[in-house]
């Protein structure tokens, strides 16, 4: 056998089980009031850990800033198994998925300090082009052997959308005006805020008698500083939640699906 040939075998199975995984301990500030990690909070750890996991195998900050691209999260879809409490010592784990033209998936789950899944959770993104807000198709990436990457699924659901409702068809429940704090570094909102913005339509009564069993959020336009944004909520068929952010021009910023345990 030959030394290159080796090497190969060894880094296509590496990529075939790759997995990337951060410990965390979970904090005050990142929990409710009812002291279980809360909703924004989850997608920072996972933010957190899909661009420490881009950083290791070549596609991160440092390899994507010089050329003005940037990766922005469409959809993402969480399912908790049980409440994150705090003081946990939590472990986070993600993999990429190959990707399609122009769509990158992403697996996450987060695991309990006893190896218990706490939570699964998957989610797709795009590249854009910074200059010129095209999207960037996969092959972009010219480091990376998309044939190698690991296709299982944390969680295999492929419902990215939601029934829309205009405005009148839901109850208003919270109203902001963007500021620099929502920011990050592609001058935008950042996605981890758009749960706060959600969960902000329902009261401290209302959580304080339901037990969060999952949401997803479908990004869909960005907001800037001076945005001013209302979110309207409305109960589905099937029990669900479902919230609409609008801007000033009655356009939808953000979608979200909300389900809690019953009973």
């Amino acid at each position: 056998m030959s030394v290159d040939f080796f090497f190969r075998g060894v880094y296509n199975n590496f990529m075939e089980l790759y997995e990337h995984i951060k410990t965390f301990d979970v904090k005050y500030c990142d929990v409710d009031f009812k002291d279980e990690l809360k909703p924004s909070a989850v997608l920072a750890y996972l933010e957190e850990v899909a661009c420490s996991s881009a950083d290791e195998l070549g596609f991160g900050y440092s390899y994507l800033k010089p050329r003005s691209y940037a990766f922005m999260l469409t959809n993402i879809r969480c399912e908790f198994l049980a409440p994150v409490p705090l003081g946990e010592h939590i472990s986070v784990k993600t993999w990429p998925t190959p990707p399609s033209y122009v769509v990158f998936g992403r697996e996450y789950q987060i695991l309990s300090a006893r190896g218990d899944v706490l939570l699964n959770a998957t989610s797709r993104w795009c590249m854009v082009d910074m200059h010129t807000g095209k999207l960037l198709q996969s092959k972009v990436l010219d480091n990376q052997d998309y044939s190698s990457y690991n296709p299982s699924r944390a969680l295999d659901i492929n419902r990215w959308k939601f029934p829309p409702f205009r405005p009148e068809e839901g109850e208003l429940r919270f109203s902001m005006t963007v500021a620099n704090s929502e920011y990050d570094h592609n001058m935008h909102v950042n996605n981890t805020r758009y749960a706060d913005y959600c969960f902000n339509c329902f009261s401290v009564a209302e959580l304080k008698e339901k037990k969060l069993k999952g949401f997803a959020l479908g990004y869909i336009r960005q907001c800037r500083e001076g945005d001013a944004l209302r979110f309207y909520r409305k109960r589905a068929e099937n029990g669900a939640f479902l919230v609409q952010g609008f801007n000033a021009a009655d356009e939808v910023v953000v979608q979200a699906e909300i389900l809690f345990f019953e009973g």
